[in-house]
């Protein structure tokens, strides 16, 4: 999916949404860099990552009615998901403070994570594609201070120490830019 399909299943998604009081949609990963700017025009996902409904009791109301929308737009069934939940620990502190307002359709009130929130789990997850990502982010060095405090809270919420220090690696080879 390109940032224009996300957009177009997002407003579908809010069309078809029916809930008794406005839902909160916090998202992470690749989708959320594409519709704040942050990743290039190209950039595509085979995804929509919810790390955050609030209400929380909100998700399967709002993940049936992603399925059907992937039915209506050719979509894989689970385009949106809460998957990655699972890592919820994984969030930066303070993350609403700085989260970044991308719509709302209907109900459906979606929200972003920052910039910052972004590097920061791009270099624990560490993969291929977030490192690509990160790169075209070109990291200042106030990202790499900030991840670095990071890094050093995650073990009291559960990441291993090796996850912590592979992220450390991670980060350590990242090129910093002085400036965008």
């Amino acid at each position: 999916m390109n940032t224009t399909t996300v957009e177009r299943a997002l407003e579908k998604l809010g069309e078809r949404f029916s809930y008794h009081t406005d839902v909160e949609l916090l998202l992470v990963g690749g989708a959320a860099g594409m519709l704040t700017g942050l990743l290039p025009p190209t950039r595509t996902t085979t995804d929509c990552d919810v790390m955050v409904y609030v209400p929380e009791d909100a998700r399967s109301a709002v993940e049936l009615a992603a399925e059907h929308v992937a039915g209506e737009l050719g979509l894989a069934a689970a385009w949106l998901n809460s998957n990655v939940q699972l890592r919820r620990d994984a969030l930066p502190d303070d993350w609403q403070r700085r989260r970044v307002w991308i719509g709302q359709w209907g109900r459906l009130r979606v929200y972003a994570i920052s910039r910052v929130d972004l590097i920061a789990m791009k270099v624990l997850a560490g993969r291929a594609q977030d490192l690509e990502d990160i790169h075209s982010m070109k990291p200042r060095p106030d990202d790499v201070a900030f991840v670095r405090r990071y890094l050093d809270g995650l073990g009291a919420k559960g990441t291993t120490p090796e996850q912590i220090a592979e992220a450390r690696d991670v980060l350590e080879s990242l090129e910093i830019h002085d400036h965008e």
